[in-house]
């Protein structure tokens, strides 16, 4: 269901109708690479600070280094550091992705896709939430990636934590066909509104 926020958006935009997985990719990221900076910086404010309101009073995040104009989590990776939050981020290793802790920003390398990962180390501890990136999700919170998976095997051998993901609100679509090994998150949180599927 989406949740209505103050600015008087009630549910979020859907723009696509049943479409294969490649189309709905291709489609959603020339829309996303089209957004101008101005409009990610404030998207991505509004995004990380509703997911900020509401569960800052957990302990250890698993979060992402934002590519290119995916909702920008690097203001939200900062201020959870500096409150003394317990930040990990993902690393792809031996196609799959591990989790190491973050310790600054001026401590991490290009790794994998070219993308800044931490060098801090990997994760020993049970999670309290999850937040992916994805390139289109529906209303009932299937989600579209860049098509390795890393996320799905990961989510195997973690079912109890938290899922949530972060999208503008263009990338919410009518439906996804999902397959056997897709998993869901549980809240995705748009600059429109908080689609849940939890109750």
């Amino acid at each position: 269901m989406s949740k209505k926020l103050g600015n008087g958006y009630t549910s979020c935009g859907i723009i696509l109708k049943t479409m294969n997985k490649d189309i709905i990719r291709r489609k959603i990221k020339e829309l996303r690479n089209s957004l101008p900076e101005k409009a990610v910086v404030e998207k991505s404010q509004i995004i990380t600070s509703m997911f900020y309101d509401k569960y800052s009073y957990l302990n250890v995040f698993l979060l992402y280094y934002p590519l290119g104009k995916e909702v920008n989590t690097i203001n939200l990776i900062e201020m959870l550091f500096m409150q003394g939050k317990l930040v990990y981020l993902p690393v792809v290793k031996d196609n799959n992705i591990i989790f190491k802790q973050f310790l600054g920003f001026d401590k991490m390398a290009a790794g994998s896709f070219n993308i800044l990962e931490p060098v801090g180390k990997e994760i020993d501890i049970e999670p309290d939430i999850l937040c992916m990136p994805g390139v289109a999700f529906d209303k009932s919170c299937n989600r579209i990636g860049y098509g390795g998976g890393f996320y799905d095997r990961y989510l195997e051998n973690n079912t109890s934590i938290i899922k949530t993901a972060f999208a503008y609100d263009f990338q919410i679509v009518d439906k996804i066909e999902t397959e056997s090994f897709d998993i869901p998150v549980d809240e995705i949180f748009t600059d429109k509104c908080i689609i849940s599927r939890r109750i």
